[in-house]
């Protein structure tokens, strides 16, 4: 079997495939999680504070008092937690778009697939018909054939239920068809006209660029900072302050005209060292265990991938093995066909012999092309993940 690199849309064609109101809510998660981590990436910087106190009272009705206050506290130093906390900021935000690619490329591979279904059920309801034409064929040489006498009425009964059989079947696809067709206008603003066409996609290729498989990567980096992020809470720390203060007092007790305003700033540093917390232990153990589950998803990812390339494999090869019966059925009914109109002028056949060969011909001609659309389904299982872009 052939392997060729898989067939990539373009964003903008893929993007056109979806409602406007589906790209406006994977446009909103994508911003959602850029937000996110942009929060979390500034999430070590602390807050400039600023207070202000206004006083007065019956107690000393003569007396107000004004404060105005403007502090920082910032750490600088964590054991290395500032900088886990940006490394995993980062991670999480690259985890977070790959999440929200993946949900975008499933979307589009969901309006493509229900549009080869939705081709596929027009190709069935063409070869429903052509099997309705045949059995219609069947019910009228038996007529006659009862009507001379020379048939059994039991096999008239079998060919009008098999008749009848045929012509609900043909109802049941046409209601899925229209089911089809409005799963897809649920997803799309309209139903895509020209599909894709794919190829098998190497085995190391798609598992190199498989999206779940980079999503999970970045789970587990985001899962290892946050990990040393825990553990440093529990080391040294040291943090620069400064503060700046204004104040003013008006009147006192015993002296009403009483004034008195001062401003004066300080600054330094405060090493910090917890000596022990209770629940560090714990903190730190359910830290390990996030990233040994992040580790653990990533390797049953990378195992049920592997399962379904090898599955998708064997699929194939048994579309290929039907798509090869139904040429070779065509053969037959092309040397039959072509041997039975010779001998309809001969007047050895019937124009019903004819009639039902071309469409038994026609029928395994449109199983070729339902087959086909199954490949581009089973292909397209292994497209959806994959980082094409």
């Amino acid at each position: 079997m052939r392997r060729l690199a898989l067939v990539a849309l373009p964003l903008a064609v893929m993007a056109g495939w979806l409602s406007t109101l589906k790209e406006q809510e994977l446009r909103l998660q994508k911003e959602s999680a850029i937000t996110e981590a942009k929060k979390l990436h500034d999430s070590w910087l602390s807050p400039i504070k600023m207070s202000y106190l206004y006083q007065k009272g019956d107690q000393f009705p003569n007396q107000e008092l004004k404060s105005f206050r403007i502090s920082v506290d910032q750490p600088i130093f964590k054991s290395g937690g500032i900088w886990a906390a940006i490394k995993y900021a980062n991670a999480k935000r690259i985890a977070s778009l790959y999440g929200v690619e993946l949900s975008r490329k499933n979307l589009v591979a969901l309006v493509i697939e229900l549009a080869y279904k939705l081709r596929q059920a027009s190709l069935r309801i063409q070869k429903q018909k052509l099997l309705i034409q045949n059995v219609r064929i069947d019910v009228q040489v038996k007529e006659d054939a009862y009507l001379a006498g020379t048939l059994d009425s039991t096999f008239l009964d079998q060919a009008l239920l098999q008749k009848n059989a045929k012509e609900l079947g043909l109802l049941d696809l046409q209601e899925q068809k229209a089911q089809l067709e409005k799963n897809v206008k649920d997803l799309s603003d309209e139903i895509p006209k020209k599909l894709p066409k794919f190829a098998l996609v190497p085995r190391g290729k798609y598992l190199a660029k498989n999206l779940t498989l980079k999503e999970r990567r970045a789970q587990i980096k985001a899962a290892r900072y946050y990990r040393w992020m825990s553990i440093a809470r529990y080391l040294p720390s040291l943090s620069l302050m400064a503060e700046y203060d204004y104040q003013q007092m008006r009147g006192s007790l015993y002296f009403p005209a009483y004034s008195y305003q001062d401003h004066y700033h300080t600054y330094g540093f405060r090493l910090f060292m917890p000596l022990w917390d209770f629940n560090a232990p714990k903190e730190i153990q359910k830290a390990k265990i996030t990233y040994l589950q992040a580790a653990n998803r990533l390797a049953q990812a990378k195992r049920e991938r592997q399962s379904l390339y090898a599955k998708t494999l064997k699929t194939l090869k048994l579309l290929d093995k039907k798509i090869a019966l139904a040429k070779e059925d065509q053969r037959i009914y092309a040397n039959l066909l072509r041997q039975t109109k010779e001998l309809y002028k001969a007047g050895e056949k019937t124009s019903y012999d004819v009639r039902t060969l071309q469409n038994s011909l026609q029928a395994r001609q449109l199983d070729q092309k339902i087959y086909d659309i199954d490949r581009q389904i089973e292909l397209l299982r292994l497209y959806k993940e994959i980082d094409a872009f």
